[in-house]
Formats: structure tokens, sequence, C-alpha cells
């Protein structure tokens, strides 16, 4: 497995370092391990069809079938190059029609963001020793949330459900595969807003609640509402102590719909894909497309040369 991994990912081999970890306990050969599953755990097997690298895995795959086992065999690698081919074409059409959206225009379900990418609030450091910081990053920091900023909004991006493809960033680890923060993100996923109202009792509750408060402090309720003097609430004067109440709560609701919701992206709905990629839109599809194109072609090459069609 590791060998055909290898070959999906050249761009690591001979990189290890002569000692399996350094002074402070960073062992690089797991960081390497990590790096190569991170293509098949994380990217999915859409994303591993998809790879330069995987066309010679797959051609000297079929090869050992037809030499060794019989041609008839040919026709199983074929199928699933038809269900790559159906599959990465979903995936092109989805990232070339779904509209990119801005955080500010307040637009909601299934869309696109592109922003940079930023760690969150009151976190200055996540990843490794000795390595770049990284909001992402494949065995070490997987699940946890990261910002993505658009210039006009903020969103929480929870990363554990999402498809991830990325790209070596412009750093002296060119093999690191990881997401920085400041680098550009794509990200295709359904978008919702929380709002403090969304988690507020009902109105009736809450004017319960402030009546129950005024009425336990009597010296300020009488102070205010007992006009007459009488050291009494009468029923004219409770009915000004529930319509200030009404004015108070009122006021509080509005306040707090004014404050900025926050927006959110953890998944996708059945069927659809959530992918988080620093690869640039336009590049991505194209790979898609001509990976779609050349297990198409393959399918349809074997049922020629079979006579299935």
């Amino acid at each position: 497995m590791w060998m055909w991994l290898r070959t999906l990912l050249p761009e690591l081999s001979g990189t290890l370092p002569p000692a399996r970890s350094d002074r402070d306990g960073l062992d690089w050969f797991q960081v390497m391990d990590n790096q190569r599953l991170a293509v098949l755990r994380r990217g999915g097997i859409m994303n591993l069809a998809a790879a330069p690298g995987f066309a010679v895995f797959w051609s000297g795959l079929c090869f050992c079938l037809y030499r060794y086992v019989g041609e008839a065999w040919l026709l199983l690698p074929a199928n699933l190059s038809l269900l790559f081919a159906l599959g990465l074409f979903r995936r092109y059409r989805l990232i070339v029609d779904t509209p990119t959206s801005r955080l500010s225009s307040g637009a909601q379900g299934y869309l696109e963001l592109k922003g940079t990418a930023a760690l969150p609030d009151g976190v200055a450091f996540r990843g490794l020793p000795h390595l770049p910081v990284t909001v992402w990053l494949p065995g070490y920091v997987e699940d946890e949330p990261f910002l993505l900023d658009d210039g006009a909004g903020r969103c929480l991006l929870y990363p554990r459900h999402a498809e991830i493809v990325t790209f070596p960033g412009d750093t002296p680890f060119s093999w690191l595969k990881a997401i920085y923060p400041g680098q550009t993100l794509y990200v295709l996923g359904e978008l919702h807003t929380l709002r403090a109202s969304d988690a507020q009792i009902n109105r009736r509750e809450r004017m319960a609640a402030v009546l129950a408060d005024w009425k336990h402090n009597q010296h300020q309720l009488h102070q205010h509402f007992d006009a007459n003097g009488n050291g009494q609430i009468d029923p004219e004067e409770w009915q000004e102590v529930l319509t200030a109440a009404e004015r108070w709560v009122d006021a509080d609701i509005r306040e707090q719909q004014r404050v900025p919701g926050t927006h959110v992206m953890d998944g996708a709905k059945a069927g659809q894909l959530f992918l988080i990629t620093n690869v640039p839109p336009e590049r991505l599809a194209t790979r898609y497309w001509r990976a779609a194109f050349l297990h198409l072609a393959f399918w349809l090459g074997v049922l020629l040369s079979l006579g299935q069609i």
C-alpha cells in the first residue's frame, strides 16, 4: 500500500531526514505517513482518483490483470473507472455551477465562499514545533475549527466532515500539505447563521423573568410606580408596571437582534459535497474534468476491446 501511495506522492520521496525524531521529540517519519494517509482519508477516493499519479498506478494494475489473470478481468477496473468518472464530473459541475456568495449578503444554504484562512480569536499557534503555523495539518490539526474571512465577514469552518484538498504552501517545507493562515480558501458547503435571538427564551417567559426580578426589589418598585404613595401597587399602577416591562423587553430584543450573527459551515445536506481547499477553483475544476474524461475513455476502451459495445 505504501509503495503505490509513494508513487502518488512523489514529492515526498527522498525527503525523510536521517533521524527518526529531533531533540524536541518531533517524529518526522510520522509526519510523512500522515501526509500520505491524508490523500485518501481526508480527500476521499474521488480526489485520490483525480491525483496525477493515480493514472500510473491504475495502468500498472490493469496491465497486471491483463497479463496474469485474464483480459475479462479488466471489466472490474473499467467499471470502477466509470464510477470515478461520474463522481468527478459531479464535482466539476458543483464547482462550476455553484455561485460565489459574500457573507455580507445574508445568503443561507448551499453555496460557495472564497476568503482568507485565519486562526480563531484567541488562538496564536497551531501545528508542530519547527513547522509554520497552520490552521489544518493532517494527523495533528484536523478537526479543530478555523475561520474564513472574505473581507465582508467571517465564517467559522468545522472541517471534521469535509473533503480537504490542498497543495503545498510557499514555505521552506515544500512537501507539506497543510492550510496556513493567510492562504486563500475555496469552500463549498451548507452555510447557516447563528444569532443571539435564536437561543433566547420566548417573549412571555422573558416578561415573567423581568417582573419576578422587579418584585424581588420592592423598594425600587414602589419608588418608581407607587404614584399615590400609599405603600402598595394598585391595579392601575400595576398596569403601568406591565407596560414598562413590555417596553424594556422589546428594547432588549431589538438590541440583541442588532448583534451580528455567527456564520458557520460544518457540513452539507445528504448527497452534497462539503469541500475545503486552497487550490484555485478553476484549477481544481480542470483537474476533475480531465480525470473524469480519462476514466470514461478507459471504460469505453475496455468495452470496445472486449466487444461489449
